[in-house]
């Protein structure tokens, strides 16, 4: 990808803290290619949480070391997502009711782990780091 705006987040800006990806076979090929995994934010630019968290959590320093070291990030609109991602959602976080749902996923596109609505800085770190630390891409 090669124009700035492909790397940008599609309904927030977070400051080009880390790049985005809107398709999950590139973020899957990208994440497999680097031996990382891959975090999806699923939400829609409606929501407030879902801003929250990509303008103000991903910025953070020490997020943003976290997911540009570790993971190829994802953003995934709730209203037009590809068919995959809403498979992945509805088996493993069927009874999620708040937005932004955060899926981290292995290179292979399987689910490690999921969490729902608005979230801290410190709980997003340790919802990472507990990606990074039990888990082997």
């Amino acid at each position: 990808m090669s124009d700035a705006r492909e790397n940008s987040h599609p309904h927030f800006n977070d400051g080009g803290a880390v790049p985005w990806h809107t398709r999950l076979a590139d973020a899957l090929a990208e994440a497999k290619r680097a031996g990382k995994y891959v975090f999806v934010e699923y939400g829609r630019s409606a929501c407030g949480n879902c801003r929250a968290l990509v303008e103000g959590i991903v910025p953070q320093a020490s997020v943003a070391a976290l997911l540009n070291q570790h993971f190829v990030c994802l953003a995934a609109d709730c209203d037009h997502a590809e068919p995959e991602i809403k498979i992945i959602g509805a088996r493993h976080m069927a009874y999620t009711r708040a937005l932004p749902f955060c899926l981290y996923l292995n290179s292979d596109g399987e689910f490690l782990h999921g969490t729902q609505g608005g979230i801290s800085v410190s709980t997003f770190r340790e919802d990472l780091e507990r990606v990074i630390n039990s888990c082997a891409a």
